[in-house]
């Protein structure tokens, strides 16, 4: 296998884009592009600094094609784990829509298969360098807050919550409380979803 395509292997493995090394390395993407598509070749500190990015050995990146094969077999679990993702992920979405619908009577059972499709989502995610972005983290914070919000005025005016409120209020004090965690607890499961739905959607793979 060509040095170009070890290049373009060792990154894929590293899950960075073209444009990411290019950041790294204080080059343009035409020229990461240029090394992967064996139209020129990284000089001796750019050699040493992309081993350190895909944390690659020196001597492993120019010479050894055992690594090649280590690789070939890690990207296709990644292949594998990636499948995962995308259909945990629209599951996801749609167990949300229906989340919602199950508002209309507290306790879908629609809404707590939400919490075992996202262990699933999450066991298999792996992409977690983009939360080191305190601009995502601030957004799932707003996100999280504003829908918590617009979940507690959506219950003000469900009728089937309001009536088994209201029959909580003429049970007592207990009765009360444990309508009130359940749907708290309902709510949660849902802001937990559409967490995942914004921010955990998987990305395109890029084609260059």
């Amino acid at each position: 296998m060509k040095f170009s395509e070890k290049l373009k292997v060792c990154r894929k493995h590293a899950q960075l884009t073209q444009s990411q090394v290019a950041e790294q390395l204080h080059v343009s993407r035409k020229t990461i592009s240029g090394w992967e598509n064996d139209h020129s070749f990284p000089d001796v500190g750019s050699l040493v600094q992309l081993s350190d990015i895909y944390d690659v050995r020196l001597d492993d990146l120019m010479r050894d094609d055992h690594l090649l094969a280590y690789y070939k077999e890690a990207e296709r679990l990644h292949q594998k784990s990636r499948k995962w993702v995308v259909v945990s992920y629209r599951c996801n979405f749609l167990l949300l829509v229906l989340g919602y619908i199950d508002y209309l009577r507290p306790f879908g059972i629609r809404t707590f298969l939400v919490p075992v499709n996202a262990m699933v989502l999450l066991s298999y995610f792996s992409d977690w360098q983009r939360f080191k972005s305190g601009k995502l983290r601030v957004g799932i914070v707003i996100t999280v807050f504003i829908a918590f919000i617009a979940e507690i005025l959506i219950n003000t005016i469900v009728p089937s919550y309001l009536n088994e409120l209201a029959h909580a209020v003429d049970d007592g004090p207990a009765a009360i409380i444990g309508e009130v965690a359940g749907r708290l607890l309902v709510t949660s499961i849902l802001i937990l979803s559409l967490v995942l739905a914004i921010f955990l959607k998987p990305k395109q793979r890029e084609r260059s």
